[in-house]
């Protein structure tokens, strides 16, 4: 007969492989998701969580190009059920997923919320604090079932996000009727396709096509920013092509604006950090565009030196 001191033994043992097995099991199944192993294994493949926000924001990111697009998409039904609520934001942006990923903030406002989370991607390097809440509003919303991102899932998130800027981040919205898109007209919202750097420079080798419109109310800013733009060029520091310079017909504008028209996000980024504009890319569809991004000058702008 075994004595009791062995038996414990070969309890703990037994208990200790039970933990690890089912340590093993869990890691499993949190990993075991179409999105884990993209953001895990880096793969060129995009993958969306639905914002359920009033009106609701698609958000897609693809690891290797590192980019962030979110899209706003008006309905008028709103179902109770979470995941039929972003299954059919998902339907509505034509965007087929295989795992439906859902967030509900604890705010519904999409504008605070996205004014919030632009603080904490922009400050909480210098304040860790932020990065802690961030984590606290998760555990609240997995345990009051507003989300059901895995924990694998949002820890890969969190990673990725953590090392993007607000550049890396493009916005486009939904319901975007107007067909003359006038240069005084606002940018509205219009249902967008999954991210992507649609002319990367080492494919489409020319300069990037730069209108610049004043909007700050400052006499000579836009001519300013031409001059130091083209300076940039002949020096090879920048591959720019201000095709013209005006002052813009509409109202002040408070913050500096960046509108992407074609699609090339990797080089519209180079140039926002060249001139020190650190807000979101704005993003619209126009076939007769006459240039690749406008700069709306801000009455936050300053001029590079």
């Amino acid at each position: 007969m075994e004595s009791p001191g062995k038996m414990r033994k070969l309890i703990e043992k037994f208990l200790l492989i039970l933990l690890l097995a089912l340590t093993g099991w869990a890691a499993y199944v949190q990993f075991h998701s179409q999105a884990a192993q993209v953001l895990a294994q880096r793969k060129d493949e995009t993958i969306y969580v639905a914002i359920l926000t009033q009106p609701g924001m698609t958000a897609s990111y693809n690891p290797v190009t590192r980019k962030v697009l979110l899209t706003t998409v008006n309905r008028r039904k709103l179902p109770k059920d979470p995941l039929e609520n972003a299954q059919n934001l998902f339907d509505s942006a034509g965007i087929d997923v295989p795992q439906v990923r859902y967030f509900i903030p604890q705010t519904l406002k999409k504008d605070e919320y996205w004014r919030h989370f632009k603080y904490n991607l922009e400050n909480w390097r210098y304040n860790p604090l932020l990065a802690w809440q961030a984590f606290w509003q998760y555990v609240s919303a997995l345990h009051d079932k507003r989300t059901n991102l895995r924990p694998a899932e949002f820890l890969l998130y969190a990673m990725d996000l953590s090392r993007l800027e607000i550049t890396d981040f493009t916005v486009r919205t939904a319901g975007e009727k107007s067909a003359k898109k006038s240069k005084s007209s606002v940018p509205e919202d219009h249902i967008a396709e999954p991210v992507e750097d649609r002319a990367p420079l080492a494919v489409e080798d020319r300069p990037l096509i730069v209108e610049i419109l004043n909007g700050a109310g400052k006499k000579g800013a836009a001519l300013e920013l031409t001059q130091y733009l083209r300076d940039q060029s002949q020096m090879g520091l920048l591959q720019v092509d201000v095709l013209q310079y005006d002052n813009y017909p509409g109202p002040h504008q408070p913050k500096t604006r960046v509108i992407d028209y074609t699609g090339r996000l990797a080089q519209i980024k180079q140039l926002t950090t060249a001139i020190g504009v650190s807000n979101e890319i704005e993003s619209e569809k126009q076939g007769t565009a006459i240039c690749d991004v406008r700069i709306i000058i801000g009455e936050d702008f300053k001029q590079p030196l």
